[in-house]
């Protein structure tokens, strides 16, 4: 499954419970402003057994590159890697 996150108002909580239903065979795509969760629970991402990929145009408009870069389970990705995440992964569930 592909789960995409394009909001960051999650409390923490609420994030962890749809993060704990995730597995290895699934996909966490952080986009708009959804980039933003990495930054705010990088511990949370950080220990995550799943892949987790944000997009990196909107990483680019908020500038914060240098923050994403350096939590180690989140890679960014082009538009044409996510349409191909979208091709592997499915369902998709919107957050």
């Amino acid at each position: 499954m592909l789960y995409t996150f394009a909001e960051a108002s999650y409390p923490e909580g609420v994030l962890l419970a749809y993060l704990q239903q995730t597995t290895s065979q699934d996909a966490i795509v952080l986009w708009q402003d959804g980039v933003y969760l990495c930054v705010k629970y990088p511990e949370v991402f950080s220990s995550l057994n799943t892949s987790c990929y944000a997009l990196d145009i909107d990483v680019g408009a908020r500038n914060l590159y240098q923050f994403v870069s350096s939590i180690e389970n989140v890679k960014t990705i082009s538009l044409t890697e996510l349409v191909e995440l979208t091709e592997h992964y499915f369902p998709q569930l919107a957050l």
